[in-house]
């Protein structure tokens, strides 16, 4: 079994092993406090998965330092080796990265309706390596499409679906200049007849699938919010990473959300798209879902957020399979 923080690289690879041994207690106080202080599934939902993600930093040992402050509801943990990177085992095609800065702070608070947010600060995810790369090399930056908010949602749609065309012409074209890594991530509907097929009747799926990936927006992690309609995240787009520039210019935040309409049932498909996905891809759908649903776009639409316990594979992944 592999867990996805068994495979976070040190920043600084370079540096000695942590030497100092975190709190023992702290995490399990943060995660009990949370369950105790937020009764029903809600509380639940969110020991669960941010005791996935601290006891996968700890085990793998990335905490040097570690302290929970039950009067003010706030974990600090301090990252080994100035932070550190993690990235999913490729069969859960994850689009993003984790990156966690040198110190992690965890707090949380009741919400109304009976839920509970965690706001975070330290947690960042970036675009796959070679992602934007390869948008530059199909000729993607070339054109740039009209903000979301200045044209119809057609007008919109139709200038990323040519990206989403080309992409595909490019994986059969010029398929060995895509980064191994990449291919990968793309092959498991690429290589599939029965799920191309199928992504190709739900509208070039397969290119927008691709599109999704190297227009992954570059994101600092604010919140985690847990309700009883399931688990959702905010972020904003982060000017610390090297690929802000070209998110900013092509609106990948905008870009993202929109690709994610099918996911979270705002089309003509319905919930068919969500359905097939968590049989198929559960994991990654449910990621989808966690970066969209929470975010002022959809928020207000009321649509279901990701399962805790798929949130909770993204830190854990004690399988290799989907």
């Amino acid at each position: 079994s592999i867990a996805l923080w068994a495979l976070l690289l040190p920043m600084l690879t370079f540096l000695r092993l942590p030497h100092r041994k975190p709190d023992p207690g702290a995490i399990e106080d943060f995660v009990e406090d949370l369950r105790s202080a937020v009764p029903g599934q809600p509380g639940e939902d969110a020991a669960l998965v941010v005791s996935a993600l601290l006891q996968g930093l700890r085990d793998a040992g990335f905490i040097n330092e570690a302290s929970y402050d039950a009067k003010k509801h706030l974990g600090r943990f301090k990252i080994a080796s100035g932070g550190a990177v993690g990235e999913a085992h490729p069969d859960y095609r994850i689009w993003l990265n984790f990156h966690m800065s040198d110190k992690l702070r965890l707090t949380w608070e009741p919400s109304k309706g009976g839920g509970v947010v965690v706001r975070v600060s330290g947690m960042s995810l970036g675009p796959l390596p070679g992602a934007q790369e390869l948008y530059v090399l199909a000729g993607l930056d070339k054109t740039t499409c009209p903000n979301i908010h200045a044209v119809s949602q057609e007008e919109y749609y139709q200038c990323h679906l040519k990206k989403a065309i080309m992409l595909e012409e490019f994986w059969k074209v010029n398929r060995t200049l895509i980064p191994k890594n990449l291919q990968n991530q793309f092959a498991f509907i690429g290589d599939n007849s029965v799920i191309s097929q199928l992504s190709e009747q739900l509208g070039h799926g397969f290119g927008w699938s691709m599109l999704l990936v190297l227009s992954a927006p570059p994101s600092v992690v604010e919140t985690l919010e847990f309700t009883e309609n399931g688990v959702m995240t905010t972020y904003v787009l982060d000017k610390n990473q090297a690929g802000f520039k070209l998110a900013k210019q092509h609106g990948f935040s905008d870009l993202s959300l929109n690709i994610a309409r099918p996911l979270v049932g705002d089309t003509r498909f319905g919930s068919l798209v969500r359905t097939v996905g968590e049989r198929f891809v559960r994991v990654a759908s449910n990621f989808g879902i966690l970066c969209s649903v929470g975010m002022p776009r959809w928020r207000s639409r009321g649509f279901k957020g990701a399962s805790a316990s798929a949130t909770a594979d993204l830190f854990t992944l004690r399988s290799s399979s989907p």
